[in-house]
């Protein structure tokens, strides 16, 4: 990667990511100055008794080698970069840290991520601890916590998860840029685009004023992530990450506990019109399956249990109804259609192309 950053010559702002210590950051402070503000810091020291310390890409292949992973393919092109396409393979994790520590041509082209400790490395699950910022409140633990193994030069794609996260890196060290609440200027993937995320088609390392013109008024918080380093990004958070060296990466999803408490937060700015963004997009990716007239007969039910399965969060009927009209509007309906299933549970409104970005599955 280039010693200045191309971003700072096109965006706005370019300024650094404040750090602050653990031993002066009390989880107090954090909840008030940055997790209820939703304003990103750097967290040095908070990871110095983690077992997961210890860890390297060597010492991983000993113990979890055979361990079955999912890795992604084709990272290497414009269309990933874009969050547009990938594919996806099952491998060893020992097949593919042997490509990464070759460098070789399958290495350039393939990342591990998202790699769910409980499933792919239940051994190691042990040795990675909660932070005290959320085992300290009543945070819920949403997804997570992951497992994310780069080589060096890989560029993730820009994007927004809907949910809050704290990002430690364990060996290596990653660039960081973040866009904060700005859809226009990042210019999101058309709506019903696959995946979870919402991804932006600006590639930050070849910045294309012609084609994205608004990306000029971007403002980018940017920062170097070092081993035992955690940063926390707010939910619906443009977020870019390319690694400097070969390394290892965790990450956890969660949000406010309680109930209703996180949907009712991402319903209020400064969230709000990124969390509108994607869960039209969601809509989208459901609109043209056989189950959208029901999905939309029942809706209220429908968004209960998608609320409850992507956050654990028992959303209020006010809460509901507010979504319910963000979705009717979109779709042009002056009122929901009737309800004539009468099958005991409400149809799914289903995240699609979690596996492959290019919509081959669902």
């Amino acid at each position: 990667m280039a010693d200045v950053d191309p971003v700072a010559s096109v965006c706005a702002a370019y300024t650094e990511i404040p750090r602050v210590s653990f031993v002066d950051l009390s989880t107090p402070e954090f909840i008030e100055r940055y997790f209820l503000q939703a304003k990103p810091v750097v967290i040095t020291g908070a990871t110095e008794t983690w077992p997961a310390r210890d860890w390297t890409i060597a010492n991983l292949m000993e113990r979890v080698g055979q361990n079955e992973v999912w890795i992604r393919g084709k990272t290497n092109q414009d269309r990933y970069r874009q969050g547009k396409a990938y594919t996806i393979r099952k491998d060893t994790f020992d097949n593919y840290c042997q490509d990464l520590l070759r460098s070789n041509a399958r290495a350039r082209s393939s990342y591990l991520a998202v790699a769910s400790m409980q499933m792919a490395f239940p051994q190691l699950l042990d040795e990675v601890p909660f932070p005290q910022y959320m085992t300290e409140t009543s945070t819920k633990l949403h997804l997570g916590p992951y497992m994310w193994v780069a080589l060096k030069g890989h560029y993730e794609f820009c994007h927004f998860d809907p949910d809050d996260n704290f990002l430690v890196m364990i060996q290596g060290r990653k660039k960081i840029r973040l866009f904060g609440y700005d859809i226009d200027s990042l210019y999101p993937n058309p709506l019903g685009s696959h995946g979870k995320t919402v991804q932006s088609q600006v590639i930050c390392d070849e910045p294309d004023l012609v084609s994205f013109p608004k990306f000029a008024h971007a403002k980018c918080e940017h920062c170097i992530l070092y081993p035992g380093e955690m940063l926390f990004i707010p939910a619906f958070y443009w977020h870019q990450v390319s690694a400097l060296d070969s390394g290892i990466s965790l990450n956890m999803f969660y949000g406010d506990g309680g109930e209703s408490q996180y949907v009712r937060k991402i319903l209020r700015p400064p969230y709000r019109a990124h969390f509108e963004y994607w869960l039209l997009n969601v809509v989208e990716q459901n609109r043209s399956q056989p189950s959208f007239e029901r999905i939309l007969s029942r809706l209220p039910e429908v968004l209960a249990h998608f609320f409850m399965k992507q956050w654990h969060d028992t959303a209020e009927s006010d809460l509901i109804q507010t979504c319910v009209e963000i979705i009717r509007q979109h779709c042009h309906i002056q009122e929901l259609p009737p309800k004539n299933d009468q099958s005991k549970f409400p149809p799914m409104l289903k995240i699609r192309g979690l596996l492959h970005r290019d919509g081959t599955k669902t």
